[in-house]
């Protein structure tokens, strides 16, 4: 059984289209599966009691134990997999399984069990001061959000599974995106053993472009926000006289807007299947994040199509980008470093194509669904096989 609770009002972010394709893997390869989905947004439809018992409800929520406990008795799996319980369904839903004799696995698609505002990040720069397992800092700094309801709602759930010790007594087995990632988890307290890196896959997605024009010009696809880095980049690309596209959306877009080189453009969001188009027409893929990021689902379709990555050497990115292999790494804010790479792959084609052709070798490697699919097996016969735990009450 697999189980996610949905930020917004299921909308389909990273989490939520990782969860589907593991989901559709798993029936690929003849197991059953179920899918039981919440969303946040039910909160937001329900009167002001309503809404309190919700918060109230972050750390430890009863409604979050019934509901899973039905779903449990009724599809009888033998094992749960959960992608994310915030808010709505909440911890809980461990325990429910722990008590129904249910193999738990929890996918840490980001640094919540590590970091209370879940990214690291803090007025834009690296945090790293409530790795010590001190959270509350986090409260006046405003580090979740700048609205202290928000922020509190963060600190909550942060605290809650922090004082049921990471939820150790219940999950059999973590799943972190990267190696990166696990040595944070392990640093915040989660036992080294029980956590197991497996990455993010994609579906070749190759064959499903139908552009055959020549590559040229370079893409970036994202949030346009602070943390992604792109107002570094079009800072930067003041210096350079060749075509950037942008593909996304943000609080950030009418500022870039105003200051960007006539060599920019602006495509907005778009849907996924002429994002894969653009990429596809372009000569190689910039990623200048300038937080750790989970994983980055983009940086593996650009690989997957055969693009060089320019991308910031932060967090996972040196376990993605071979420097001088497959792409270039640069220090996050450093515009010249990222001028001076985003030149080589431009005035010299054969290196970007021998790039770009190592880039599909890698994807090819590393992140195919089948590929994917053995080392999640792996995890749940470890999960699956895991002794007993004495399970604690709280």
């Amino acid at each position: 059984m697999i189980v996610h609770n949905h930020y917004g009002d299921f909308a389909v972010g990273g989490e939520a289209m990782v969860m589907h394709a593991e989901a559709e893997l798993l029936r690929s390869h003849g197991h059953d599966v179920e899918v039981y989905e919440r969303c946040n947004s039910e909160i937001e439809e329900r009167g002001v009691i309503g809404k309190f018992q919700a918060f109230s409800n972050i750390g430890w929520s009863r409604e979050g134990y019934d509901a899973v406990s039905r779903e449990i008795k009724r599809f009888k799996p033998k094992l749960m997999h959960v992608h994310n319980y915030k808010y709505l369904l909440s911890p809980s839903i461990f325990g429910a399984a722990s008590d129904l004799g249910v193999t738990a696995v929890l996918t840490l698609h980001n640094y919540r069990l590590a970091c209370p505002a879940g990214q690291f990040l803090r007025n834009g720069r690296i945090c790293e001061d409530c790795l010590d397992g001190s959270p509350y800092r986090m409260i006046w700094r405003r580090c979740a959000s700048s609205n202290m309801i928000k922020n509190l709602a963060q600190f909550y759930l942060y605290w809650s599974t922090r004082k049921r010790e990471l939820l150790v007594p219940w999950v059999d087995a973590y799943i972190a995106l990267t190696g990166f990632g696990k040595s944070k988890f392990v640093a915040a307290g989660l036992p080294q053993e029980r956590v197991h890196v497996k990455p993010n896959f994609i579906d070749d997605p190759i064959h499903s472009v139908t552009s055959h024009e020549e590559p040229c010009g370079a893409i970036f696809v994202g949030r346009l926000s602070r943390e992604k880095g792109v107002d570094v980049l079009v800072d930067a690309w003041r210096e350079i006289d060749y075509p950037l596209k942008i593909i996304g959306d943000g609080p950030l877009m009418a500022s870039l807007r105003r200051k960007a080189a006539p060599a920019i453009s602006f495509e907005g969001a778009l849907p996924h299947e002429e994002v894969l188009e653009h990429v596809a027409k372009s000569s190689f893929f910039v990623f200048p994040s300038v937080w750790y990021e989970g994983f980055g689902l983009t940086l593996l379709e650009a690989m997957a199509l055969g693009k060089p990555l320019l991308a910031t050497d932060l967090g996972f990115r040196r376990e993605m980008v071979r420097e001088g292999f497959n792409g270039f790494l640069y220090s996050p804010y450093d515009t010249r470093a990222l001028q001076e790479k985003a030149h080589r792959l431009i005035n010299d084609r054969d290196l970007c194509e021998t790039m770009g052709r190592h880039a599909r070798e890698s994807y090819l490697t590393h992140y195919t669904s089948e590929r994917n699919y053995q080392i999640l097996m792996d995890i749940y016969k470890f999960a699956i096989d895991m002794p007993v735990l004495k399970k604690q009450a709280f």
